[in-house]
């Protein structure tokens, strides 16, 4: 909310309470404020253009979900391997290019969501790409499909796919399977995990998961995650030293 005062400075945040002497702001940039309500002149809602933050909520870590974006919305992604961006080029449909800082590889993304009911959405989506300048001949695809229930506050999705990679005339393809949550803790503060089941066979079969956490900055039109990844394989669980850090950015 947006409140104005009589000397018409203004305060930005969530209003925490109010009575007939004074309202309990707590602000993005001076914590909470004490306001006497005979200094207020106007309370409104706080409006921006575009999705804002709840925009980031069609993805997780590493995966997407069914979660649907609309015309005109598109976000950036930076982690600390490279940078990504994604658009929306119709209701409901959106592309997107992933890379590294060295441009390599290179991942083209396509995106369709249907939404089934208010709390029910399912995507339909295709990743593809190459090596880029290394090995243009080495190249890969993922095909997957993702159920999500819920909204972009809280959400759980089950996603399913086929992947398959080729070089140098060899290749190979299995199914990939991905679970992922996130789940609202307060109002800026959120629970995410991510994960995917490489089904390979034998002993090339692996998982990842990766909980963490996602601060969302809504005035700022910006989110920042962190985690720490584990990875199953062999029967063994090993720990990644280094964290997945990750900002989004409404475009």
């Amino acid at each position: 909310m947006v409140v104005l005062k009589n000397d018409g400075s203004t305060f930005t945040g969530y209003i925490i309470s109010k009575d007939e002497h004074e309202l309990l702001i707590d602000t993005d940039n001076l914590g909470r404020l004490y306001i006497p309500l005979h200094e207020i002149k106007e309370i409104r809602p706080y409006e921006v253009s575009g999705r804002g933050t709840t925009l980031f909520s069609t993805r997780y870590f590493l995966t997407t979900n069914g979660l649907s974006m609309e015309k005109g919305d598109k976000y950036g992604m930076l982690n600390y391997y490279g940078p990504e961006i994604h658009f929306a080029v119709a209701d409901n449909f959106s592309l997107g290019v992933m890379t590294t800082w060295v441009a390599m590889p290179l991942i083209g993304s396509a995106k369709y969501s249907i939404k089934i009911s208010n709390k029910v959405h399912l995507g339909l989506g295709l990743l593809a790409g190459t090596l880029s300048w290394a090995d243009f001949s080495s190249a890969g695809y993922l095909l997957y499909g993702s159920l999500t229930f819920g909204d972009f506050h809280n959400n759980l999705t089950l996603s399913g796919g086929f992947a398959g990679i080729t070089s140098h005339g060899e290749g190979g393809s299995a199914p990939l399977l991905s679970p992922a949550c996130l789940i609202r803790m307060g109002k800026n503060f959120y629970f995410v995990t991510d994960s995917f089941i490489y089904l390979g066979g034998g002993s090339s079969n692996f998982g990842v998961i990766v909980p963490g956490v996602r601060i969302m900055r809504p005035q700022k039109r910006s989110s920042f995650q962190f985690g720490f990844a584990a990875i199953a394989a062999e029967g063994e669980l090993m720990s990644v030293p280094f964290p997945f850090v990750s900002w989004f950015y409404e475009l």
